[in-house]
């Protein structure tokens, strides 16, 4: 099954309608669940995700998304253990130090490499600086 990675920036882009990029962030998303593509990320993302609706939303409107991902076949969660979190500073934080790379970037990064994930919904410049697909 082909995957693609879910980042922050892109995927909330998707769901809020007041976003710039709003309408090619909702049709690279739903394209690739018409196809059938495993969608990948981390529960980083997921947290980032969370508090920007309970910002903008309230606090009903976060807690319905994590339960929608969780309930969705179509979306895969990485839970970040130890061993991906060191992975992710050894390989991208520490290795590309003129960067400025965040952690939850970096695990993504990693996620992404590890599953061979060239495919990132991101509208955060750093995907493709680390050599990836940034779409839209």
């Amino acid at each position: 099954m082909k995957q693609a990675f879910l980042d922050t920036s892109g995927w909330f882009a998707a769901l809020s309608r007041k976003e710039a990029r709003h309408r090619v962030a909702l049709a690279t998303y739903r394209g690739w669940i018409d196809e059938g593509r495993q969608l990948v990320t981390t529960n980083l993302v997921l947290a980032e995700m969370q508090i920007l609706l309970v910002r903008f939303r309230g606090v009903s409107a976060g807690v319905q998304f994590l339960e929608s991902v969780h309930q969705d076949p179509s979306h895969d969660v990485i839970y970040v253990d130890r061993d991906l979190e060191r992975a992710a500073v050894d390989r991208w934080l520490r290795r590309v130090g003129d960067q400025r790379f965040s952690l939850a970037d970096a695990v993504s990064f990693e996620v992404m490499r590890q599953r061979r994930i060239k495919g990132v919904l991101a509208l955060d410049e750093h995907f493709t600086t680390a050599g990836f697909d940034a779409l839209p």
